[in-house]
């Protein structure tokens, strides 16, 4: 499962609304919100998926910036 952290730089004034809406979007958990912008963990089934959640986390009206931070892909080993 790939798992990927970033930060969000919300609009000045905007960041509790950016975050609230964060935290309503599948595949996101916010971490913390500090100075330099919001901290969000990043989950799904696939790469593919990740990526489209990032696209929606950065195309919120609210959102100036969004850097991706790690991204970790690990294989599911069967035993």
């Amino acid at each position: 499962m790939p798992v990927s952290g970033a930060v969000v730089v919300a609009v000045p004034g905007r960041e509790a609304e950016v975050e609230r809406i964060l935290r309503s979007i599948e595949g996101v958990e916010v971490m913390g919100r500090g100075s330099r912008g919001i901290a969000i963990t990043l989950e799904g089934s696939s790469t593919k998926e990740l990526h489209s959640i990032s696209r929606r986390v950065e195309g919120l009206e609210d959102v100036v910036d969004f850097q991706l931070v790690y991204l970790n892909v690990e294989d599911e080993v069967e035993e």
